[in-house]
């Protein structure tokens, strides 16, 4: 475990930082067959409040977000559509507003806040080196560990610095236990982006739509027989 939050220890004290996510997860279907979909994630951090992701899926759907430390802004070229929010404050806290009050999907989130260390700690039960291998020509120690939820296994150097080269998550107390997975590359600790970077330049025909959270609900009445409840 002292591989694991040292890694995370590093990552939290990253003044800034650049990396390239290549990720596949299961998706389990009615039938009980596991079907993986992937994509691929440049994401840029400078703390204390500036944060840039690129992603594109196996589908060629891509997507952007941008946060600036006042709003946060998310363009899909493809369908010609964003949104937009305010939300002043540090990284920190727009991750945690982006999961648990947008419910925008961002895998890893955990990874990009400063308090990972913390985190780690309180969801890990256990954790035991596998063996020493090979990652993109690194000599990585691959780590095992389980949690009450989740079980884990990293891939992190060996010597020098601690950032992350793989990691496995396996969802064990849901159905069909699903896997998510993803390699780092490209990292750079000293990507020092323009300010320009964090504000996405959206097209004046594009249209805006709301957040999902941000949509009203309808209030509930009785459920009626064969129609959505």
């Amino acid at each position: 475990m002292d591989q694991v939050l040292r890694m995370a220890d590093f990552l939290a004290h990253l003044k800034q930082f650049s990396v390239t996510l290549d990720s596949g997860y299961d998706v389990v279907q009615e039938s009980g067959q596991k079907v993986e979909f992937g994509e691929r994630r440049r994401v840029t951090i400078v703390r204390p409040d500036r944060l840039r992701v690129d992603a594109e899926r196996s589908d060629g759907v891509k997507v952007m977000t941008a946060f600036d430390g006042k709003s946060v802004t998310v363009f899909t070229p493809q369908t010609n559509m964003y949104a937009t929010a305010e939300m002043a404050g540090d990284i920190d806290g727009a991750i945690i507003h982006f999961v648990k009050d947008l419910h925008m999907r961002m895998p890893l989130a955990l990874m990009f806040v400063t308090s990972l260390p913390r985190e780690l700690e309180q969801r890990s039960l256990s954790a035991d080196i596998v063996e020493t291998t090979s990652m993109f020509g690194t000599p990585c120690v691959h780590i095992a560990g389980r949690g009450e939820n989740v079980d884990f296994q990293f891939w992190i150097p060996a010597e020098g610095d601690p950032l992350p080269r793989k990691i496995i998550l396996t969802y064990k107390k849901e159905t069909g236990q699903p896997q998510f997975w993803a390699t780092f590359s490209d990292w750079n600790t000293s990507p020092n982006p323009p300010d320009s970077l964090f504000t996405l330049e959206i097209p004046k025909d594009a249209g805006r739509i709301q957040f999902l959270a941000e949509i009203p609900r309808p209030a509930k009445g009785p459920a009626r027989k064969g129609g959505a409840k």
